[in-house]
């Protein structure tokens, strides 16, 4: 499968990072990073169209330089190993790829991202580590929905779950989870291929790192598929969007508990009430 890089070259990044990538998302671009001068978005080659692309950037009101190019599978593995770098997060958790020198943390996790979103130096993956770090995980039975690399599902195996579903809809990132989990020995996740028709109900917690509209529209199927008391997670939108899916999680029953936000993008933690 290939994939299309596209460079959105302007200044200044605020507003228009957060406006850029909410028109965007309606065009099935499926990975963001931001970068020092603007934005790097990735799409399959089939719904690479650039007509409607600089449709967008004309509407606003904001220079913007497109550049784009073909990425084939190869192309990108040789790439996110020249670029990526360890991280850890909260001081407890580490993530790295296999060439890398191990990290001195308590949970420490091992994944090769290929085309996957779910590094960790994404805000929303980072929010949503941080945040699970401070959860009890302990015999929990959890979903991972848009598992990407699968990173939160391994960390919720690290973290004491006793079984995590981990759904994604795209070859690549089902592929990719079922790698990094061997690669982790996270012998208590099972990956599915598909969407919200592959939640199997009874969750303690669940987890989804996507984006603002897919979280509103699959809010019912998690409220559904949670236990009493049970938490969600949800992360993937900026903070201006936070009263939207507040505003659905109340319709379905989940209570607002918390969050954190980092560059504007927010992790919120709901209650099933």
């Amino acid at each position: 499968m290939k994939y299309r890089e596209v460079t959105f070259i302007y200044q200044p990044l605020k507003p228009w990072s957060e406006i850029l990538v909410a028109f965007l998302s309606e065009l099935d671009f499926e990975t963001f990073e931001e970068i020092k001068q603007g934005l790097r978005a990735y799409i399959k080659e089939d719904n690479f169209n650039f007509s409607k692309i600089n449709s967008i950037c004309k509407q606003l009101k904001c220079k913007i330089d497109i550049k784009h190019k073909v990425i084939i599978q190869e192309n990108w593995n040789e790439k996110w190993e020249s670029d990526f770098q360890p991280i850890v997060i909260g001081n407890k958790c580490g993530i790295r790829a296999d060439f890398h020198e191990p990290l001195n943390v308590k949970y420490e996790i091992v994944i090769n991202p290929k085309m996957s979103f779910g590094t960790g130096h994404h805000a929303t993956t980072c929010g949503m580590i941080d945040a699970m770090l401070y959860m009890d995980f302990k015999e929990k039975k959890v979903l991972d929905m848009g598992c990407g690399t699968g990173v939160l599902a391994i960390l919720a195996n690290q973290l004491g779950s006793k079984k995590i579903d981990a759904i994604d809809i795209d070859d690549w990132a089902y592929n990719n989870a079922l790698e990094n989990i061997r690669m982790n020995s996270s012998s208590n996740i099972v990956v599915h291929k598909g969407g919200k028709e592959k939640i199997e109900g009874d969750y303690d917690i669940i987890l989804a790192n996507i984006n603002r509209n897919i979280l509103i529209q699959d809010m019912y199927e998690y409220s559904c598929n949670l236990h009493q008391n049970g938490l969600v997670l949800f992360s993937g939108f900026y903070e201006q969007d936070l009263y939207l899916i507040k505003q659905e999680a109340n319709r379905q029953r989940l209570k607002y508990i918390s969050h954190n936000t980092k560059n504007n993008w927010v992790t919120v933690k709901f209650k099933k009430i």
